[in-house]
């Protein structure tokens, strides 16, 4: 029933709205905040000491704490190379490291390695859902507030009412409302910002720990991210970034050294300041970040204190009565180990004495607990007993029978109705613990603690295989109603179309069969890391078949016919060119020539709209009645071209300025460009932003005068028209401005792209003008004369088009060095014109910066069907039951494989993106826009066949 309904935007906007309730509700279900254990821990939770009924000796309730004050400094992306590796900006903390002053490691993340879900792993101790990497984009997000799960900072906080100030990602703040004494922050998603992001934690130090008033002190710098942002992990401001944080941190420590050596003369009970220095992620080679490559989960993480330059355990190897491999992983990275980020969590209980969070599944690092080589290891043992008592309760929920042994270690071991392998070894650990703490056997003391870890290793390990608390029903729900829509938009292609032509039969039966291969491809992590590899053979397929089947298109010479398959191979020749152009052809480009190659990619679509002005202002003819109208136009039309000239020449100002910032930088800028830009006086005071927001302001005026111009002609139409009613009329003629629509937003597209792929959109206009002269010479909608066999209606020539424009969109997409990682997602062009962070506004940036190109082939698209007599209706459903028909199989592919050791690293990502590009690139640009653009920058005249005499 709902294909009967008579208007076809009716119909559209009806599915659309079934097909994005039934995706709300699939990723409400696929994407739930994980369920903890509620509440926080707290001593009396806390198992006793093993030895509890015979030792006489008064020990604390939880352990000795080994340090009493804590800074914590977090640097945004910190690579582990950027401070283990040998070409570091960090000298102070390298020098600490090869004096045995520091204790290094390789901390490794789990994806998403974006910044709010690193912090909820570094201070809760849990792996955080992914949809934190959806709310970390959202700064006014409170929804994922850790005001109520259990961590360190809270735990820190309530033990001794100690007091906690915070410097630096306003993140913290967020996750942590009402928890710092004293706090600044600073916004973390302005990534133009490299210098005052970090000048503005800096300027903390001095007053912030002179005042010593603080228990912990956490900073979180930014500017190393960004820079990373802007120009990847060697960019010329890497280094010197480097050297800054490096610097902040050797003031810190000369401070906290000085008011230690004050503390302990006053009091013999302090117990000295541990400094840690951490990244929250890495970054790729790309300088972004977000999925899980080698560079991204790679952090650096460092221990410090002025404490640790009297410790033989860390100032030699001395060999001890108590040695043994305190890991089951060996990994060594620069020469340093490899632990889990999360581990940070309980060894930070462990040294401050406070209770582990509830839901951690980190484990103690005991290199950092072991006070004296030659001394007992009683903490070491009472911290591995807590760690392993913290993580067995979370076990119970996956193993009821634990609690007994948790409860009565001793009893449960030697209770024969009840066999957990699990409950055994912590049991054996408990009873090796306790016949140490009587003997002081270091043999003994070796085996308990080999026990702990053994557990622990176990049981983090089952802990981190349990899969996400699905919403089964919701992702069902939400699949059917996903699933009744793009069934009705197939239907409506299928049965509601043209009959079969012999002429487009097998071009069909290749297109259909390229839908259901990469239907199947949704299934296979490696063919979504892949992807762009599909989508390039589609195309390339599609043009090859398109040259044969040149060879068969009725009412055309072989001459004629050649020539449209030749269209059809320069068509493979660039598009072989463009999937190059990101491996290898820009590496070739030198400075001086990419600024040429973006000269010509702003200038070309300048002449594009000069031509198209110059070409239609011979064919209007506007008769007496609407005679005014003229000379409107003509204003028109040259305030279109004097606008983009000059949006053309501020856009590759601010290109210069944004990737050229330094004085010296600029001589690598041909003459003529430094020439330009001295004479673009208005402009040379203004800064970026401003700059930004007048480009801005020049292409929205560009847009007004174009619909101003289409209205004028429209309303000129109207009246030749209405003067000539008693004329015999002979056919109507479609004019449409959506080139001219092209043409102005085509610098726009290449500003929010960066400049080494400003190039493509000129082969991409070259692909469009063959591509319009092969479109324009089938016969759309004439009959081939009878008997020929040949019927080729215009809906199957849209359909074609439909899926080659699909399929260029997508290619596109992937050729500016895109993929579907979360890592891919650029942010450098998401700030121009903009002083500070708004979620829409941002978000907005951040898609058209990425969809750039894709963009531009969608409009591309409206281009192609406009010019032919396809229906804009018939176009726009089969886009959408392509699109809807690829949302459907992805949902089922990730329901079934939401068990896969990939699920959260690629089919996650891939289903984000997915959400992406259905509800903001299909629904809203693709038929949104597309829609109004169709309908207001097309012009309907007259044509006639008599014309009236001068009288």
């Amino acid at each position: 029933m709902l294909c009967q309904v008579q208007q076809p935007l009716n119909l559209i906007c009806l599915l659309a709205i079934i097909q994005i309730i039934g995706l709300s509700l699939f990723a409400r279900g696929f994407f739930p905040y994980k369920v903890y254990l509620s509440g926080f821990a707290n001593v009396t939770s806390v198992p006793s000491w093993p030895d509890v009924t015979t030792e006489t000796i008064t020990r604390p309730t939880l352990i000795e704490p080994e340090f009493d004050q804590l800074v914590f400094i977090v640097v945004d992306a910190l690579r582990n190379d950027f401070v283990l590796g040998p070409d570091s900006g960090f000298g102070f903390v390298k020098s600490q490291i090869e004096l045995g002053h520091a204790l290094p490691y390789t901390a490794r993340a789990t994806a998403p390695t974006v910044t709010m879900p690193r912090i909820k792993a570094l201070t809760t101790g849990t792996v955080p859902s992914f949809l934190d990497a959806i709310l970390n984009i959202a700064e006014s997000d409170t929804s994922s507030s850790l005001q109520h799960h259990d961590n360190w900072v809270q735990q820190f906080r309530q033990t001794g009412n100690r007091t906690i100030h915070f410097f630096g990602d306003d993140t913290w703040i967020r996750l942590f409302p009402n928890t710092f004494t004293k706090f600044d922050g600073t916004t973390s998603f302005y990534v133009s910002d490299t210098v005052q992001v970090d000048l503005n934690v800096t300027r903390h130090i001095q007053p912030v720990f002179a005042e010593q008033d603080w228990d912990a002190i956490i900073l979180h710098y930014l500017g190393l991210d960004h820079v990373g942002h802007l120009g990847g992990p060697y960019s010329p401001l890497m280094k010197p970034k480097q050297k800054e944080m490096d610097q902040a941190v050797e003031k810190i420590y000369e401070i906290v050294a000085q008011q230690d050596a004050e503390r302990i003369k006053r009091d013999a009970d302090a117990k000295g300041t541990l400094i840690i220095l951490c990244g929250d992620h890495g970054m790729n080679e790309a300088g972004n970040h977000g999925g899980s490559s080698i560079g991204e989960t790679s952090a650096a993480l460092v221990f410090l204190s002025p404490r640790f330059e009297s410790r033989p355990i860390i100032n030699n190897n001395i060999n001890s009565k108590f040695n043994f491999e305190f890991s089951e992983d060996d990994t060594r990275i620069f020469g340093f180990p490899v632990i889990d980020q999360i581990d940070v969590v309980p060894t930070l209980a462990s040294l401050f004495s406070f209770p582990i969070p509830k839901n951690s599944l980190g484990k103690v690092i005991p290199e950092l607990l072991q006070r004296n080589n030659h001394g007992p290891p009683i903490q070491l043992l009472r911290a591995l007993q807590l760690n392993a008592h913290q993580l067995g309760q979370l076990l119970c929920r996956m193993l009821p029978d634990l609690v007994y042994y948790l409860d009565n270690p001793t009893q449960a071991l030697s209770d024969t109705s009840i066999s957990n392998p699990m409950g055994q070894l912590y049991s054996r650990a408990i009873m090796d613990h306790g016949k140490f703490l009587s003997s002081s056997d270091p043999i003994i003391a070796e085996k308990a603690a080999k026990a702990y870890l053994e557990f622990i290793y176990e049981a983090q390990s089952q802990l981190a295989r349990t899969a996400s608390d699905y919403k089964l029903t919701d992702m069902a729900i939400g699949t059917c109603l996903m699933t009744i829509s793009a069934v009705i938009f197939i239907y409506r292609v299928f049965f509601f179309s043209d009959k079969l032509s012999s002429l487009w039969w097998s071009t069909k039966i290749v297109m259909l069969g390229m839908l259901i291969a990469y239907f199947i491809s949704l299934f296979a992590s490696s063919f979504i890391e892949e992807e762009h590899f599909i989508w390039y053979y589609f195309i390339s397929t599609l043009f090859l078949l398109l040259a044969l089947q040149s060879f068969k298109i009725p009412n055309k010479n072989l001459m004629q016919q050649t020539w449209l398959s030749i269209l059809c191979i320069l068509q493979l020749i660039l598009m072989r060119i463009t999937i190059a152009w990101d491996g290898g052809i820009k590496l070739m480009i030198t400075e001086e020539i990419k600024w040429h190659l973006l000269a010509i990619s702003l200038l070309t679509p300048l002449l594009w709209l000069i031509c198209m002005m110059w070409r239609s202002s011979g064919r209007i003819n506007i008769q007496a009645t609407s005679g005014g109208a003229g000379y409107i136009i003509t204003i028109c039309k040259v305030m279109l071209i004097l606008i983009m000239t000059l949006t053309s020449s501020l856009i590759f100002l601010y290109k210069i300025r944004s990737e050229q910032p330094s004085q010296q930088d600029e001589e690598t800028i041909p003459g003529l460009y430094r020439y330009f830009m001295s004479q673009l006086e208005f402009a040379n005071h203004l800064d970026q932003v401003a700059l930004g927001k007048l480009i801005y302001n020049y292409c929205g005026s560009g847009l007004f005068v174009l619909t101003a111009l289409v209205y004028v002609m429209k309303r000129a139409s109207v009246l030749d028209m209405e003067g000539h009613e008693h004329q015999q009329q002979e056919a109507t003629k479609t004019q449409h401005y959506l080139d001219t629509l092209l043409c102005m937003i085509t610098p726009t597209l290449i500003l929010f792209t960066r400049s080494h792929y400003a190039p493509l959109f000129i082969i991409y206009t070259v692909q469009l003008y063959l591509l319009r002269k092969w479109h324009g010479a089938l016969p759309l909608s004439s009959l081939s004369p009878s008997g020929s066999g040949y019927h080729a209606g215009s809906g199957e020539s849209t359909r074609i088009i439909a899926f080659l424009i699909l399929c260029m969109i997508h290619a596109a997409f992937f050729m500016t060095g895109h993929s579907n990682s979360i890592a891919a997602i650029d942010l450098s062009n998401a700030y121009i014109g903009v002083t500070g962070y708004d979620t829409i506004l941002i978000g907005a940036l951040t898609f058209c910066s990425n969809w750039s190109t894709s963009i531009w082939w969608c409009i591309a698209g409206w281009i192609l069907v406009a010019d032919g007599q396809g229906s804009w209706w018939e176009y726009a459903t089969t886009h959408s039951a392509m699109f809807s028909a690829i949302l459907v199989v992805l949902s089922v592919a990730v329901t079934i494989l939401r068990e896969h050791l990939f699920i959260w690293t690629v089919f996650s990502p891939k289903y984000l993106y997915q959400m992406a590009w259905t509800c903001l690139f299909h629904w809203c640009i693709q038929i949104m826009f597309g829609t109004l653009s169709m309908r207001f920058y097309r012009v309907l005249r007259k044509q006639y066949s008599v014309v009236v005499s001068d009288e």
